[in-house]
C-alpha cells in the first residue's frame, strides 16, 4: 500500500490476533463493528507487532454479514478485542507459518466525516481532486477518500466558497463511489489520512533494471506530453473467471474510445503512487455487471447504482495483488501512449518504404518532393495520436 504522506489522528488499538480464512488477494484484517463505528471499510490501517509494521485494510465485520462469519467473527464477546488476519497480512508481518500472534497493536487513523455538495460551474474539479474549505483540518496533497465503502486516491485543493464541514466533488467522482445498492446505512464522505509505515515487500533494484526502467519512464512522460494522454478514473469490478490469473484489464468499447486505444494496446494503471502497464482488452460480457445473487461480497464489489456501465474496470486478482490494491475501490487509467506509438509506426512503414524505394528508383531530381511526401504521411499518420484538450476553445464572440 502506498503511503506518501504523514499521518494523521490516529487511534492505538491493541487486541488479540487470530488467523481468518477469508480469502484475500491483500492484506486485510477484519475488526469488531465497535472500531470503525463510522466506515464499514474498507480503511487503511497499519498493524504493529514486536517492532514490526505493515499496512493492511480493514474491514468492519458488519460488511461480511454472514459470509465467512465462522472464520471472521469471534463466538463470544470478550473485553479485548479479537482481530482476524488474512494468511497475507499474517506473511507480511514476517511470521512462519503456525506461529501464534498472540497482541497486536491497530493504529486507526480518526475518521472526517463531510457532507459532499455540488461543484461550481466556473470552478468545477477534477476527477481526482476534492475541494476543501481553507481553514479545515485536513491537511493538504494525496489522502484515501472512503465513501460508501468505496476507496479512492484524491487530491485535496482549498478553495474559499467551500463551507466548513462540506466538500466539493465533480459529479463524476460522486458516481462511481455511489453504493452498490440502494438503502446504504455509511455516512456519506469519511476522509482518512495515509499512514506512515514501512513497506516489507521493497527490495534494491540493481542498477540495469533501475536505468531501464528510468528510461522508460522519462520516455512515457515526454511522449504523454507531446501526444496528450487523458486520465479517466474508473471503479473496479469483478474480473472474468479466465482472467484472474492474467495481468490485463477489461474495459468496454466506450471506455477503450474515450481512452483513444484498441483492444490490446497497452494502458497505465495507477493506484495513489504505484503505476503498473497492462495490456486493455474489450469486455466480451459487459452485461455481466449487472447480476448480482444476494448479499454482496466485499471482496467482489459490484458497480455503482446509477453509474455509467463503461466507468467500471475489470481487474484480476493477480494484479490487484501486486498493487495491493482493494476490491472496492476507483482507479486511474489512461493509455500507454508508447505502445500506441509503436502501432501507428508500423501502419507507416509500408506507405513510407514506397515512396522511399520510388525515389531512389527514378531517375529524376523529383527525390526531394518524394522525400517531402514520405514526411508528410508520417506526420498525417501520428496526427491523430494527438489527443485533443478538455477545454472548448471560442473561436468567435
Amino acid at each position: 500500500m502506498p503511503n506518501p504522506g504523514p499521518s494523521g489522528p490516529h487511534r492505538r488499538i491493541e487486541g488479540t490476533a487470530a488467523i481468518s480464512r477469508l480469502p484475500s488477494s491483500v492484506p486485510v484484517v477484519i475488526v469488531p463493528d465497535h472500531v470503525l463505528a463510522a466506515a464499514a471499510g474498507p480503511v487503511p490501517v497499519d498493524i504493529e507487532r514486536d517492532g514490526r509494521r505493515t499496512s493492511a485494510w480493514a474491514w468492519a465485520e458488519r460488511a461480511w454479514g454472514d459470509t465467512g462469519a465462522d472464520a471472521a467473527r469471534p463466538a463470544e464477546p470478550e473485553e479485548r478485542p479479537t482481530f482476524w488476519l488474512s494468511r497475507l497480512a499474517f506473511e507480511r508481518l514476517g511470521l512462519a507459518s503456525g506461529t501464534e500472534l498472540g497482541t497486536i497493536s491497530l493504529v486507526v487513523p480518526d475518521p472526517k466525516p463531510l457532507t459532499p455538495v455540488l461543484p461550481l460551474v466556473h470552478d468545477i474539479p477534477g476527477n481526482d481532486e476534492v475541494q476543501v474549505a481553507d481553514d479545515a483540518e485536513l491537511g493538504r496533497g494525496s489522502q484515501i477518500m472512503v465513501r460508501h465503502g468505496v476507496a479512492v486516491w484524491v487530491s485535496l485543493v482549498p478553495r474559499d466558497h467551500v463551507r466548513p464541514g462540506t466538500v466539493r466533488i465533480s459529479n463524476h467522482l460522486r458516481a462511481v463511489t455511489e453504493p452498490s445498492e440502494a438503502g446504504s446505512v455509511e455516512q456519506d464522505t469519511l476522509f482518512f489520512r495515509p499512514l506512515t509505515s514501512e513497506h516489507v515487500r521493497t527490495r534494491k533494484r540493481l542498477a540495469l533494471p533501475a536505468v531501464s526502467g528510468w528510461l522508460r519512464t522519462a520516455t512515457e512522460r515526454c511522449l504523454r506530453w507531446f501526444f496528450l494522454a487523458p486520465e479517466q478514473s474508473m471503479r473496479l469490478v469483478p474480473a472474468h473467471p479466465d482472467d484472474e490469473h492474467l495481468h490485463v484489464v477489461t474495459l468496454q468499447d466506450v471506455a477503450l474510445s474515450r481512452l483513444g486505444i484498441r483492444s490490446g494496446d497497452g494502458v497505465i494503471l495507477r493506484w495513489g503512487t504505484t503505476e503498473v502497464e497492462v495490456t486493455a482488452v474489450a469486455d466480451h460480457d459487459p452485461v455481466g455487471l449487472d447480476s448480482a445473487d444476494g448479499r454482496p461480497d466485499p471482496t467482489k464489489p459490484l458497480p455503482a447504482r446509477d453509474m455509467p456501465r463503461h466507468l467500471a474496470v475489470r481487474v484480476p486478482t493477480a494484479l490487484r495483488h501486486m498493487m495491493d490494491l482493494p476490491a472496492a475501490s476507483v482507479v486511474t487509467i489512461r493509455r500507454s501512449t508508447r505502445s500506441v506509438l509503436a502501432r501507428n509506426l508500423n501502419s507507416l512503414v509500408i506507405p513510407v518504404a514506397s515512396l522511399a524505394l520510388a525515389g531512389a528508383a527514378l531517375n529524376d531530381p523529383n527525390w526531394a518532393l518524394l522525400t517531402c511526401g514520405a514526411v508528410a504521411t508520417a506526420v498525417l499518420g501520428l496526427s491523430r495520436l494527438r489527443m485533443g484538450s478538455s477545454r472548448a476553445v471560442r473561436l468567435k464572440d
